[in-house]
């Protein structure tokens, strides 16, 4: 699992950008949206890979020990379902391509409506404020 085993490099700004785009899309069904961005972005690394990268940094900080916290078991298992949710994401991106794009994308958007979202707020906010967040973090890297 290449996301538990040494850090790597941030996304920069513009992947960022370009994966929420991605997520978005989806999370509006606009098929000619998705397509649109993939047009646009062919020089880009691929589609699945910023989606993958991108739920790792939505994902990892919800579900990851805290270092300064005090480790109990719920807090072992939470870790552990991150990992196993990443690995499967990963799995599924190399044995179904086509379909690993909206798979990922959506379930970065039920990971951020389910666990992250404040209730009341519409996940379309949401989505947005976490992309202004990761940008704003990318920017500083």
């Amino acid at each position: 699992m290449p996301h538990l085993e040494q850090p790597r490099t941030p996304l920069t700004p513009e992947e960022v950008e370009l994966a929420f785009e991605y997520v978005l899309a989806i999370q509006g069904h606009s098929k000619h949206t998705v397509a649109t961005v993939v047009d646009r972005t062919n020089a880009a690394p691929a589609p699945t890979y910023l989606l993958l990268r991108l739920a790792e940094d939505i994902i990892l900080p919800v579900t990851d020990l805290a270092a300064d916290g005090d480790p109990c078991a719920d807090s072992f298992a939470l870790d552990e379902v991150g990992g196993v949710l990443l690995a499967t994401l990963e799995e599924w991106t190399q044995e179904c391509i086509p379909s690993a794009i909206w798979g990922v994308a959506n379930t970065i958007i039920r990971f951020t409506e389910n666990v992250l979202r404040q209730e009341g707020e519409d996940i379309v906010d949401t989505l947005k404020t976490m992309r202004t967040e990761h940008l704003e973090r990318a920017r500083t890297a």
